[in-house]
């Protein structure tokens, strides 16, 4: 369970945000957004077989981003890669959360996405 935690987060954390922005999160910015997943993963209230199913289809989605990370592809290359890896574990996530959980997953992405642009916007 310990080790579930931070890899949601992660799955979070990437999936509104470039490859390159990830590796600029100071320690701060990554308490805040843990502290906002732990809020979120109440919310969803997941049940054993779906934290399960999640956690796999979090290390599929992980072992992708490692492998994309250290290819030496283009960067629009890498982009199609990535969001082909997202609409993956969407659709994914999608099949293994009842209706709500995924509004709540899908909204919890919208916020992290608008949160990424504004720290963007601030540099």
């Amino acid at each position: 369970m310990k080790k579930l935690i931070p890899l949601i987060a992660c799955m979070f954390l990437l999936s509104g945000m470039s490859l390159r922005a990830q590796t600029k999160m100071t320690d701060e910015q990554r308490q805040e957004t843990l502290a906002k997943f732990e809020e979120f993963k109440t919310k969803l209230n997941l049940t054993d077989e779906q934290e399960t199913k999640v956690k796999s289809i979090n290390s599929e989605f992980f072992n992708g981003l490692s492998a994309l990370k250290s290819s030496g592809e283009s960067k629009m290359a890498k982009y199609k890669k990535f969001s082909a890896l997202r609409s993956k574990r969407d659709a994914q996530m999608k099949e293994t959360l009842n209706d709500d959980q995924y509004k709540e997953y899908k909204k919890f992405q919208s916020e992290m996405k608008e949160n990424v642009r504004k720290k963007r916007k601030q540099k």
